[in-house]
């Protein structure tokens, strides 16, 4: 078993596993007012915000690809979520994870103590952890808890394991699952410079057999009090959030966010959840034009929902008729990249479940658009795809991701098709972004499960200055619009 820190598309798994025990175990036992308090909190629009700010840490502890159990802890030592499933409770999941929080502690955050708000049918074990009641039973909106805390050694750690290295682009779906009845996303694809998307530079293994048998449970405790916010962990940007933006000066236009949002709650047995943002563009001289553009910025945002709810594909309709617990959830966040008078460039994440649990998806798209007439500028209109481009462009890609056989089950006809924009059953989604470093071409890489080609990259997108660029540029008016 591993233990491991969280990125943040494994916020989503983290959050479904708190609510799927929380659920099981100790909602029946709480009153409806601390069942909706607690849900509130782990909802992910809020989690994910306090995540960014470092003022949450996430561990994992990890059975091959499935997560079996999380701790949150905050940077003054505060244990605020710790849930293990129930099939690995008493495996030594749950040891684990406090010790990885320990070693936290001492090490990285230099906190003298850990505290946390326990659930009362889980004193005794922290007590046999090596915790201390410092109060009585308290209740707060609903929930009842009793305060303990332990003294955190910071002389006696010893760091273990080695420092875990990887590309930005590399970051696997496997534990990417969606919260079931709470909304959220992950984007946690980290840019350029080799973040570390696995452990606090250290990846952890603490063994069973480190810690005994007797495994901490689930009864678990929880704190959702005020939000620590008095600085913390600081993390580097990852996913579009990281994308180096250029957007000029005294635009004549302006861009606006928008958001659709849709939750049906009303049906018991499926998970019916939407929450897109997308940009929208007024003040343009010419109001067909901008209606034009806004339509197709909401719609490269609203691609999953069309597919799997608007107008369902054949196959969402089979998931959705053969899941006992039907899923249909799109999250979508999105980034103006580039943006000039004659020229926008958005980036959009989007994270999805499309029909069940086990189709669990994450996509980049992209939209470049023309703000003169509208049109959407695609890789094929705005380089030569040409055998030298793409023996370029297929060079850069393997020096992204450090692996020289990448793309090798394509050849270069299939790579130019790839490119021009046939996907192969929506295996090889072509994009391209502008950004403050030049233009990013690469692929949104959808993989069936088991197929011997998938590394684990959600999207790989290869860097090219607009020196290095222009001399594969096409006939197209797209570069005169970015001159």
């Amino acid at each position: 078993m591993e233990i491991r820190r969280l990125g943040q598309s494994e916020l989503l798994a983290a959050l479904h596993l708190t609510w799927e025990v929380f659920a099981d175990e100790i909602a029946p036992a709480i009153s409806p007012e601390g069942v909706a308090s607690f849900q509130k909190f782990i909802k992910y629009d809020y989690i994910s915000q306090v995540w960014q700010r470092g003022n949450l840490i996430f561990f994992g502890a990890y059975e091959g690809e499935e997560l079996c159990g999380t701790l949150a802890l905050r940077p003054d030592g505060h244990i605020v979520l710790f849930f293990v499933k129930k099939q690995y409770q008493g495996q030594g999941a749950g040891r684990m994870l406090y010790g990885a929080a320990y070693h936290c502690c001492a090490e990285l955050l230099r906190a003298g103590r850990m505290t946390v708000n326990a659930a009362p049918g889980a004193v005794d074990k922290y007590i046999h952890m090596g915790m201390r009641p410092v109060g009585q039973e308290q209740e707060k909106d609903g929930i009842r808890y009793v305060p303990m805390e332990m003294y955190v050694n910071l002389n006696m750690i010893a760091k273990t394991g080695q420092k875990s290295k990887a590309p930005w682009i590399a970051l696997g779906v496997y534990a990417l699952v969606l919260v079931l009845i709470l909304s959220g996303i992950g984007i946690s694809v980290g840019r350029d410079l080799r973040e570390e998307i696995r452990g606090y530079n250290d990846s952890y293994d603490y063994r069973d057999d480190e810690y005994g048998e007797d495994d901490y449970r689930d009864d678990l405790p929880y704190d959702y009090s005020e939000e620590y916010d008095s600085g913390g962990y600081e993390e580097e940007l990852s996913g579009i959030a990281a994308i180096p933006e250029d957007i000029a000066s005294n635009l004549p236009y302006e861009i606006e966010d928008e958001l659709y949002t849709f939750s049906d709650e009303e049906k018991q047995s499926m998970v019916i959840e939407f929450h897109v943002n997308y940009p929208k563009i007024s003040g343009l001289s010419d109001s067909g034009t901008e209606d034009k553009v806004n339509k197709i910025l909401k719609a490269r945002a609203m691609e999953t929902v069309k597919k799997i709810y608007e107008d369902p594909v054949p196959e969402i309709k089979e998931r959705v008729l053969g899941e006992q617990n039907p899923v249909l959830i799109s999250y979508v966040e999105y980034k103006v990249c580039y943006a000039s008078e004659d020229l926008i460039s958005v980036a959009y994440n989007d994270l999805s479940y499309e029909g069940g649990q086990a189709y669990a998806y994450q996509h980049l798209r992209t939209c470049n658009i023309s703000l003169k007439d509208g049109t959407a500028y695609e890789v094929k209109d705005i380089v030569s795809l040409d055998n030298r481009f793409v023996d370029q462009w297929l060079r850069v890609m393997r020096k992204e991701t450090g692996d020289d056989d990448f793309l090798s089950e394509l050849d270069q006809t299939e790579m130019k098709k790839a490119l021009e924009g046939d996907s192969k059953e929506g295996v090889y989604v072509v994009n391209f972004f502008l950004d403050a470093d030049g233009i990013e071409i690469g692929f949104d890489l959808n993989y069936e499960d088991g197929d011997p080609n998938d590394q684990g990259y959600v999207w790989v997108t290869a860097p090219f200055t607009l020196d290095e660029i222009r001399e594969y540029a096409s006939g197209s008016g797209f570069w005169k619009e970015i001159e």
